[in-house]
């Protein structure tokens, strides 16, 4: 440790050194550093401070090793330390003027953790201003480019990118040992000294500008003193993360990947190792801070109980450009939408035991029951299960987006062949086209074997031969020919059973048809178009608080052997079987991403329902291309896959 400006001086005065024992001398003797513009009389000392210089950010994952075994404590993901060699400089403040009366102490960084340590400061007076000089960071070990707000960015050829930051905090060393200086302790500098110049004291003056920068995040809660951000239980490396973002960070984060987690499924991430839970949880905490900042930017005000289910709207995406629905639940606002009325329950399988979450809803149509989770039964094994039933489950089940994450099952149920659910015998489904001469070509089952043994690429020649013969290219060799595909799901679904079609649904429960997925979409669409929410008959189906129905996106989340969770597979699309249409699959907010459909606010079905009548009205269209709703020209159809969400009889 050295004394900066020292002045030459070799010794001080005896007389001195007996009036301020410990105390470092003035840049300038002449002065006596008891009496300079009546300062520091408070209190005179010799005081220790250690630290960290660096920003904190949320511990979203733990860092481990190869064999996850979690590292220091100290070690945070993304966290940004001052490199070995930045200079740590204390000034004292006059305790009445909070001016630098001259003095200093310097310490330099001799760690990849930004620590550094102070064990004698002689001072005239407690409260010193901590800077950190010429300061370069590196995001992570990794040396990844991140924007601060206010930095100069430097290139080095040798080691990447270069951030310079001045990093600062005031505090008063009677009351702080330990300190993380920050982005957060440096923005609160020019409020303290505000406060301080129009008369509070030091502890009020730092209360209130604590309160004040939290409150311009949407924060209304204490979350402690900001020097102590480095602590395992603060939740104040969130809000510098908030800190950190900008407005085009913050709403591409918010668009591309917040809102991706936040309508999965928990048990994605519990079901993992306890390092992918935490991720997720710490992940929601996040969007949870990030949502009320927008919330606070935007003009909504704060989210108390008076305000209880009060909707608004939040700018993200690019340059704000598009638009998210939130509501304010228990104090927070949320990404969501009002919540409606409807009655939660549950329902036991008695075939297998698995209790499924049921929702009720009394439109003015009539009252419907739906089961708030997909499927789970494939029971193949128990003498209780239906004999045919059995035999057709066998081969014609697997777990829902399994291409994402082998153990779905538990997670979103299971994917069943149409002519399975519907509980229809492999052999007594006829898929064919009639060409221009009268010729039939019907699909043949070692086509169809080898569609269900080749769901992941690459194909088989076999299969590739099959393909050929059923979707012939045009004279270009590319485009197939649109071959006009049918099969005799009449000979099963007709208008008297259509909704009493038990399938692969318990006792009690039955297949849905068209109209009841259209009867549900209808009233939602109608519900939110109240509170200004035009088409979001699908999308509100995802937020589980404001309708009960349950609908979840689509995520596989892994931990790589880096020792980082990887969120893969995101998609909000979910195939749900219908019983009563050629076309079994009935598509939910058939979008991969929320991308330029989103405007979290909206959300349709992917064609318009009156389209779905057009086509029941005029059987012709079957297999009529794509520009139909959910026709797929495909000889495969009864034998593709899909949810089930039964309804009650």
């Amino acid at each position: 440790m050295n004394y900066s400006k020292f002045s030459g001086l070799v010794a001080c005065k005896m007389a001195m050194l007996l009036a301020f024992m410990f105390a470092a001398c003035s840049d300038d003797p002449s002065v006596s550093p008891l009496a300079q513009d009546g300062g520091y009389t408070e209190e005179q000392g010799v005081y220790a401070l250690t630290g960290q210089i660096g920003n904190i950010y949320p511990k979203l994952l733990k860092v481990v090793d190869s064999t996850k075994v979690k590292a220091d404590s100290l070690e945070y993901e993304g966290s940004v330390f001052a490199a070995k060699g930045t200079v740590v400089t204390v000034y004292e403040l006059d305790s009445l003027t909070f001016d630098t009366t001259g003095r200093s102490f310097v310490d330099t960084v001799d760690n990849d953790e930004g620590r550094f340590e102070f064990e004698d400061l002689a001072l005239n007076s407690p409260y010193v201003l901590i800077e950190t000089l010429d300061s370069c960071y590196y995001e992570d070990c990794e040396e990844r480019g991140v924007f601060y707000g206010n930095h100069d960015r430097r290139i080095d050829s040798t080691r990447g990118y270069e951030y310079s930051l001045t990093l600062s905090a005031i505090v008063d060393l009677r009351q702080v040992k330990k300190i993380n200086v920050s982005t957060l302790t440096s923005m609160k500098i020019p409020l303290l000294r505000e406060f301080i110049a129009e008369g509070k004291s030091f502890e009020e003056a730092n209360r209130m500008a604590e309160r004040k920068i939290l409150e311009d995040f949407g924060i209304y809660d204490d979350l402690g003193a900001f020097e102590t951000m480095n602590q395992d239980s603060s939740e104040l490396p969130y809000v510098n993360e908030l800190a950190r973002l900008d407005d085009w960070d913050l709403g591409m984060d918010f668009l591309a990947t917040d809102v991706v987690l936040y309508f999965a499924s928990p048990k994605a991430f519990s079901n993992q190792e306890a390092v992918v839970e935490q991720f997720y949880l710490n992940s929601m905490k996040m969007m949870q801070y990030k949502t009320n900042y927008l919330a606070k930017k935007d003009g909504l005000g704060r989210c108390d109980e008076s305000r209880e289910n009060v909707v608004g709207e939040v700018k993200v995406g690019t340059y704000g450009r598009k638009h998210a629905s939130v509501v304010c639940r228990s104090g927070n606002w949320t990404v969501g939408f009002k919540t409606m009325e409807h009655t939660n329950g549950t329902m036991v399988d008695n075939r297998d035991g698995k209790t499924y979450k049921t929702v009720t809803y009394n439109w003015a149509d009539g009252p419907q029951t739906w089961m708030a989770e997909n499927l789970d039964y494939a029971d193949t094994t128990s003498l209780s299960a239906d004999s045919a039933l059995k035999a057709n489950l066998q081969g014609s089940v697997s777990c829902y987006r399994s291409r994402y994450d082998d153990e779905s099952c538990s997670v979103y149920g299971l994917a069943y062949q149409w002519r399975a659910a519907m509980n229809v015998n492999y052999d007594d489904v006829r898929t064919y086209t009639i060409d221009s001469l009268g010729d039939t070509t019907y699909v043949e089952k070692k086509c169809v074997d080898m569609l269900l043994d080749d769901r992941e690429y690459p194909l088989s020649d076999d299969r590739r031969a099959c393909d050929t013969l059923y979707f012939p290219k045009d004279h270009m060799g590319s485009l197939p020919y649109a071959k006009y595909w049918t099969w005799n799901y009449t000979d099963y679904v007709a208008l008297f059973n259509q909704n009493a079609y038990k399938g692969v649904c318990p006792d009690g429960w039955r297949m849905p048809t068209f109209n009841d997925w259209k009867t549900l979409l209808k009233n939602m669409t109608e519900a939110y178009e109240t509170y200004g929410f035009e088409y979001a008959g699908t999308i509100v189906l995802y937020d589980e608080a404001a309708t009960g129905f349950g609908l979840k996106n689509t995520v596989a989340a892994k931990l790589n052997g880096s020792g980082r969770v990887r969120v893969t597979g995101a998609g909000f699309y979910n195939n749900v079987l219908v019983a009563d249409i050629p076309m079994y699959v009935f598509e939910i907010f058939d979008r991969f991403h929320w991308g330029e459909s989103l405007d979290i606010k909206m959300g349709d079905l992917r064609y318009p329902l009156d389209v779905y009548e057009d086509y029941l009205d005029h059987p012709e269209n079957r297999g009529r291309g794509p520009d139909l709703p959910f026709l797929w020209n495909d000889p495969y159809a009864p034998y593709m896959m899909g949810a089930v969400r039964c309804i009650k009889n």
